[in-house]
């Protein structure tokens, strides 16, 4: 099950400290990200999945944040 659906994708380089690379291999390696079950990815994919969902709920939660300052405006 694809959580973004058929969305294009575009490509854009990210950098990350060192510690954290260390750190998204050890929970690759460990099981802790989420390989989609019966499927085996590239650490690569791994890592874009990963992205996505953080900003995902990132997006999520300004989506909730701005419904809650908008309730708090009413309110007045």
């Amino acid at each position: 099950m694809e959580m973004f659906g058929r969305v294009g994708l575009v490509e854009i380089p990210i950098l990350i400290a060192p510690d954290q690379k260390v750190w998204m291999d050890k929970m690759i390696k460990e099981g802790k990200i989420a390989i989609p079950p019966g499927g085996t990815l590239e650490k690569g994919s791994l890592y874009s999945m990963f992205i996505r969902m953080l900003l995902h709920n990132a997006m999520e939660e300004q989506k909730r944040q701005e419904a809650l300052d908008t309730d708090d405006e009413d309110d007045e």
